[in-house]
């Protein structure tokens, strides 16, 4: 397929996994902020959105445990029990597509016609970083025909080490470059993005970032991420946000903010932002 599509998406929303998991606390989902997620949706256009959700503690665990992230072999030879990683990875599956089912169920109670879709399906990843197929027919059809897709981070084949995870973040990036949205919103558990961790004293909340024609940014930021996170954390995510709005060179619009706030529904469904309680990541 070409990498562009002629329907035009409203928004790409990623759901955070930290925001709809208690990240700490193996499958614990965050039930009210799920509600709130469906929220979003309701009495959209149809066809206009796409949702992308984190793991938080549904699959970041088993992936770990297994290395499901580097596979089983390089250019030299195997370099893990190839059955102990293969089992790594279905287990990292069975536990992300319940934290789907769980979303899609609420989604479908509230009236949305929600489907989940699991990467495995249609994403061969080459060394994790770029990749080797991509089928969005089926996602392309279905948006056609007014459908929500509901699509999460994945453990996928990759052609160099057997098997590798996709991550939201990255699935993001390459859903941008086929749909072009308008924007793409990242609901996270707090309002946007600040200079150190934000329950740190002294952490400041940051309204925008730039990004340069080379894709760098000038501010300076400490971040932090869970032990069990294999998908690369804030710093993962403002990485894969400069690279749209330097692919885009603007076009599409980032926001990074609070899934359960007072603004999180105007960003998603018009791109009202509040500057003061969340971030936007800009094309200079």
């Amino acid at each position: 397929m070409s990498d562009y599509s002629d329907h035009q998406v409203e928004c790409i929303v990623k759901l955070g996994g930290r925001a709809i998991t208690h990240k700490e606390r193996h499958e614990t989902a965050n039930t009210e902020a799920i509600q709130s997620a469906g929220a979003l949706f309701c009495d959209t256009g149809i066809g206009k959105y796409i949702a992308v959700h984190g793991a938080g503690s549904f699959g970041h665990f088993e992936a770990k445990k297994y290395g499901v992230a580097t596979g089983y072999r390089n250019s030299d030879g195997l370099t893990s029990p190839v059955k102990q990683v293969q089992m790594g990875l279905c287990k990292t599956r069975l536990s992300v597509t319940k934290l789907n089912h769980l979303l899609v169920s609420e989604f479908v109670q509230q009236g949305i016609p929600a489907v989940g879709m699991s990467p495995f399906n249609s994403y061969i990843t080459n060394s994790k970083d770029s990749f080797k197929h991509a089928d969005l027919e089926v996602l392309s059809q279905s948006l056609d025909e007014g459908y929500l897709p509901v699509l999460h981070g994945d453990a996928v084949l990759d052609q160099a080490t057997g098997c590798s995870i996709l991550g939201g973040d990255p699935l993001i990036e390459k859903l941008c470059y086929h749909f072009k949205p308008k924007r793409v919103v990242f609901l996270t558990d707090v309002n946007g993005i600040y200079d150190r961790p934000p329950d740190q004293q002294g952490a400041n909340h940051i309204p925008q970032i730039t990004v340069n024609q080379d894709g760098h940014i000038a501010t300076t930021l400490a971040t932090s991420m869970s032990g069990h996170d294999v998908t690369g954390g804030i710093m993962g995510k403002i990485d894969c946000a400069c690279r749209i709005v330097k692919h885009s060179k603007g076009r599409t619009k980032v926001f990074i903010g609070k899934l359960e706030s007072t603004y999180s529904k105007d960003l998603v469904r018009n791109g009202m932002s509040k500057p003061e309680m969340m971030t936007e990541i800009c094309y200079q």
